[in-house]
């Protein structure tokens, strides 16, 4: 009997040894580099967004973060190839909101991509809407805009990225609010619809705050779409101070194919919430206009329920006017 409790006691030390042995990183994610397509060009609130945390990814993963930009139909040339993607959590893709929930019901088939295939498991950060024109026009304020949209139904040109998206929703919003009758002219992406407002081919454009920090130079933003004024443009009125109750602000999440496993979402969503904790991170967003938020994998699957419950009006309404 001695000689059975001590070979259980040494088996039982053996095991323990062996599992201490077990380095706590033994699965940790990521082992490789990680993928991360996103659905517009590098220079737009898309594209700094994943830089940032590209920036410091490898020094706190020792990873890399490879980003794979490809723009085109308001986002939904990336968002239609996500069911293609490896369900591994090394194959992942920027989702912009209101833009995922807006762009099937917007586009229908022509989407390539459903919202149920949009899988959030780690909302990190939002920027508000802002109407924007370039700084030699002669619209000084957001009246000014009125005034000339009223004295000329149809005539004022409003530029935006993509039909269906976010900027397409913010102005649709401030049509319906304000009886206005301006005219939207789609973009493929924000840095194309900048550039078009600083070459005068629109009268003024709905932007991101994003674009009031890398191009305050050369354009005047006249309101923000937001709840209440943004400490870094503290003198910026929102629509609702000016009578016109919209606020319409653009998310981002890290987003998984359809079908990843739970534990592997886990690990995504883990992995991000430290890189955009960090530091530098978080000072580089503030800086850029961004504000943080940090939701994670699984309450990320309820903030996106009551995206698409709360964005699903608007799309039927962008659908109709197709």
């Amino acid at each position: 009997m001695k000689i059975l409790s001590y070979l259980s006691l040494s088996l039982c030390l053996a095991m323990a040894m062996l599992i201490a042995g077990v380095p706590d990183n033994a699965h940790a994610f990521p082992e490789k580099s990680v993928k991360l397509t996103v659905g517009f060009g590098p220079g737009g609130p898309s594209g700094i967004a994943a830089r940032f945390m590209q920036k410091r990814f490898t020094a706190i993963t020792g990873q890399k973060l490879i980003i794979i930009n490809k723009p085109g139909a308001g986002g939904a040339k990336a968002w239609s190839q996500i069911t293609n993607d490896k369900k591994n959590g090394y194959e992942l893709t920027l989702l912009n909101f209101p833009h995922t929930v807006l762009q099937p019901i917007a586009r229908g088939k022509n989407a390539g991509y459903s919202y149920d295939d949009i899988q959030p498991v780690l909302f990190y950060t939002s920027v508000p809407q802002v109407i924007a024109v370039r700084k030699e026009s002669p619209y000084k304020t957001f009246s000014d805009l009125l005034k000339a949209i009223n004295a000329k139904p149809g005539a004022i040109t409003i530029a935006g990225t993509g039909i269906g998206g976010s900027n397409h929703s913010a102005f649709y919003k401030l049509n319906k609010v304000g009886n206005l009758k301006a005219a939207y002219v789609p973009f493929k992406d924000t840095s194309s619809t900048i550039g078009a407002l600083k070459s005068g081919v629109t009268d003024a454009a709905w932007t991101f705050t994003t674009q009031g920090v890398k191009d305050g130079d050369s354009i005047r933003l006249l309101a923000i779409a937001s709840e209440k004024r943004m400490p870094l443009f503290p003198d910026l009125p929102t629509l609702t101070e000016l009578g016109y109750p919209v606020v319409d602000v653009a998310s981002w999440s890290i987003g998984v194919p359809p079908g990843t496993p739970s534990e592997i979402r886990k690990k995504v969503s883990k992995t991000f919430q430290k890189v955009v904790s960090d530091p530098t991170v978080k000072a580089d967003m503030d800086k850029g206009g961004y504000l943080p938020i940090l939701i994670p994998y699984p309450e990320s699957e309820l903030e996106k329920k009551k995206l698409g419950e709360g964005y699903g009006a608007v799309g039927l309404a962008l659908a109709k006017k197709k």
